[in-house]
């Protein structure tokens, strides 16, 4: 009996008790009802005309048959965007009504959805569906990805709602005709078949594809009448994976490990959990205990741990294509909580209801209000939460505690936090040093982002738009981020469209994720990457980051960068990059001889690099530079300032080697900047070490600032040195009229004029001086 797929006539009693005791049930009922009022309106007043505002030709079959779809981005184009937006409004429109008539037994609903239905499935079944089995659709011969989404995941549904009404003798209307007649129960069933069939044997595994076609597979499986069919194509949808489709079996493995998120950038991995979690709860409404294995809980508690992946602003931490700005996903939230309700899972309940809850009072969500019609590229789920959520939500209302430091092994992220004690995410410092290969993954090395005065300051590109010559010359490889390039050459092979690298991994961390630091304010990073991908940058890196608190309102970074190329390497550079936001980047040294001068020419992509889209690039990116000045050799130490009107600024403070040289540029824009920077060029910092940087790290201190004089705490920055080369760096700083110095310690060394041996990869060493 119908409906079956998001509800069953026995939901129905508990939903209408929702809707009358619950006002923000009430007020999405009624939110529904203004939906569809004028659409329904039309279908009243003239049947023939509402219907015909759909995207129709004339059949191929002559003047007497049912019109049917232009075939749309044919030969690789984008679907026609006027078409899909029409076709969305209908089926939107169809599973609005269908809903209306499931609550309020309104035939008029009843009717319009079954129009609309009727309309589809007699246009759909005339047209032939792609043979391709890369991306073959069906009205999108050549984009089935999309046309899942937008269109195929949402007709079973009006057909779900509106079976019963139709099969009790109600007629549709017949545009071909102009008059009522049957409904043709066999061509919806034709055209169910074959979008679960482009489903199965159309489209790539192991990535984002498989689950957002997902929804589409279920809901017309679940759309045809044979139980016997139903059966058997379900337990692809749930058990069985095929060449071109992975079960949900397969997708819930991949969260075996509490605290995974799907390996992806964020926009990505967000989207599989919100699918999976969507799935995992449909599943288990039909009746599919066998998804519900012990790790089924941790798809949505991925969505949880992403939460955790933010700087004290709230923008997530950044790498790939993923965005820097996302609000938390409380549709998802929603289902998770109702799942728990609904299987007894009361960790499930106590984590979502809090943080529904939280989202709630802190007025960031807001369950009386709809999400409405929708254009973008994903399922149609606006009625859900009447029909799924919770009456009542209970939980603590708590946020998730940030961790001092954390980890995400995928993408070689190592995350440090030094909350103030004012919380105040001003007043906070946080860094993050990640690299790695994953799908929509960058070819960044090993990269660093930096937090200062509510900001993320020193940032790394962002994603532009896909297949333009920025993004895929620029903002997908090594000059985009803060990193070191080997000779000019640094590059990725192989892996996700030619952009694989080595992972950047942990070596040393304080404190262990979890784990009381052994300091309020302190704790240090250390991490290893092999640049190894280009015939002519073979290295060897490793970066320590350390967070030092000098006040709840002061502190800086430290980091230092060691990179050295193969021992056979005849001659050897590094350049070390830094992006910042801002209006430029100034330098001063005390000693003369800092001199820029204009060097256009100074950034070039490797001999013989051309750009073949999605496949070869101008590594490593830095051709797109522009306003380059450099200086010659210069071994004495340098401070730069990156200034801005409307920002806080960044005084880097850089002791000198010899081999040095220092230049300046302006990159494109980084993207989802605060405005006017998210279009204003970027000023970057590439410092040369001439020979190996591994003695002779690059080592630099980062002080955020307030307002655009630069303005700071610190002194002065000198560096410590035993045999070996750099061992550490004293800081020198004043506070409130009492100087601190610290002796900050990066390597196991022995220093016997100071007094100081360390064993261990980090340690700091304070005095206070004064009042």
């Amino acid at each position: 009996m119908r409906p079956l797929i998001w509800v069953t006539p026995a939901d129905r009693a508990p939903i209408l008790d929702k809707i009358a005791t619950q006002p923000w049930a009430k007020a999405l009922f009624t939110a529904l009802q203004a939906g569809v009022k004028d659409d329904l309106a039309q279908h009243q007043s003239d049947r023939d005309a509402y219907l015909r505002g759909f995207p129709l030709v004339p059949s191929p079959a002559g003047p007497t048959a049912h019109p049917t779809f232009a075939y749309q981005g044919a030969n690789g184009a984008r679907p026609n965007q006027a078409t899909r937006q029409k076709l969305m409004h209908f089926v939107q429109v169809g599973i609005d009504c269908g809903v209306l008539y499931f609550l309020t037994e309104d035939k008029s609903y009843a009717a319009c959805a079954a129009d609309i239905l009727n309309v589809f499935t007699e246009a759909m079944v005339q047209l032939k569906p792609s043979e391709a089995v890369g991306n073959g659709g069906y009205l999108y011969p050549s984009d089935h990805l999309l046309e899942a989404r937008i269109l195929g995941a949402q007709i079973p549904l009006v057909y779900d709602f509106v079976a019963s009404y139709l099969q009790a003798g109600a007629t549709v209307y017949d545009l071909a005709t102009r008059q009522p007649q049957r409904f043709d129960f066999e061509h919806a069933q034709t055209v169910f078949r074959r979008y679960a069939r482009l489903a199965l044997d159309h489209g790539l595994i192991d990535c984002n594809w498989p689950v957002l076609e997902m929804p589409s597979l279920a809901h017309n499986v679940l759309a045809l009448d044979d139980p016997a069919e139903r059966a058997r194509l379900l337990a692809f949808v749930t058990q069985e994976s095929t060449r071109h489709q992975d079960a949900l079996k397969k997708v819930v493995g991949q969260f075996a490990t509490p605290g995974t998120i799907w390996p992806e950038s964020f926009q990505y991995s967000g989207g599989v959990s919100t699918l999976a979690t969507y799935l995992v709860a449909l599943m288990e409404r039909q009746g599919q205990a066998a998804v519900l294995t012990a790790s089924y809980a941790n798809i949505p508690l991925s969505l949880a741990r992403m939460q955790e992946l933010r700087f004290p602003n709230g923008e997530y931490i950044r790498f790939g294509d993923g965005p820097r700005k996302s609000g938390a996903p409380y549709d998802s939230f929603e289902i998770a909580y109702a799942l728990g309700q609904r299987v007894g899972d009361a960790k499930l309940q106590a984590l979502f209801g809090g943080l529904l809850n939280l989202g709630i009072e802190s007025k960031a969500y807001d369950r009386s209000k709809p999400d409405g019609h929708s254009g973008s590229a994903n399922p149609y789920f606006a009625p859900l939460p009447l029909l799924w959520y919770a009456p009542t939500i209970t939980g603590k209302r708590e946020a998730l505690t940030p961790k001092t430091t954390d980890t995400l092994p995928f993408v070689g992220a190592v995350l440090q936090r030094s909350l103030s004690p004012d919380k105040s995410p001003k007043n906070a410092l946080m860094a993050v040093v990640s690299g790695g290969s994953h799908v929509h993954g960058h070819a960044s090395g090993m990269a660093l982002e930096l937090y200062g005065k509510g900001y993320v300051l020193g940032a790394n590109a962002g994603k532009g738009e896909y297949t333009t010559d920025e993004h895929e010359n620029y903002r997908r490889l090594f000059a985009a981020y803060n990193t070191v390039i080997v000779n000019g050459a640094s590059q990725g092979s192989g892996g996700w469209v030619g952009l694989g690298t080595q992972t950047v991994q942990s070596v040393g961390l304080e404190s262990v994720p979890g784990d009381t630091p052994l300091s309020p304010s302190y704790s240090y990073s250390l991490t290893r990457f092999s640049d190894d991908k280009s015939p002519g940058a073979k290295a060897t890196q490793e970066r320590l980051v350390a967070l030092v608190r000098t006040s709840p309102t002061t502190g800086y970074y430290v980091d230092i960068f060691r990179s050295r190329a193969l021992p056979d390497t005849p001659e050897q550079f590094h350049d070390y990059l830094y992006h910042n936001l801002g209006d430029g980047v100034e330098l001063t040294a005390e000693q003369p001889g800092l001199v820029l001068s204009d060097t256009p020419e100074r950034f070039r992509p490797i001999p013989g690099a051309v750009w073949k889209q999605n496949g070869r690039y101008l590594w490593p990116g830095w051709h797109v530079f522009q306003k380059t000045q450099a200086s010659g050799t210069f071994a004495g130490s340098v401070q730069a300032h990156f200034h801005a009107k409307t920002l806080p600024g960044m005084r880097l403070f850089l002791p000198g080697a010899p081999g040095r040289e220092y230049a300046r540029a302006l990159a494109p824009s980084t993207h989802e900047a605060p405005a006017p920077y998210d279009s204003a060029p970027t000023p970057v910092l590439v410092v040369r070490q001439r020979g190996e940087a591994w003695s002779r790290p690059f080592a630099v201190v980062y002080e955020p600032v307030e307002g655009p004089e630069g303005k700071g705490s610190i002194v002065s920055v000198t560096p410590l040195t035993d045999e070996k080369g750099l061992a550490g760096l004293i800081v020198v700083s004043q506070l409130a009229g009492k100087t601190l110095t610290q002796h900050v310690l990066v390597r196991p060394c022995r220093i016997p004029a100071l007094g100081l041996e360390q064993k261990g990869l980090f340690g700091i060493v304070t005095r206070q001086e004064g009042k």
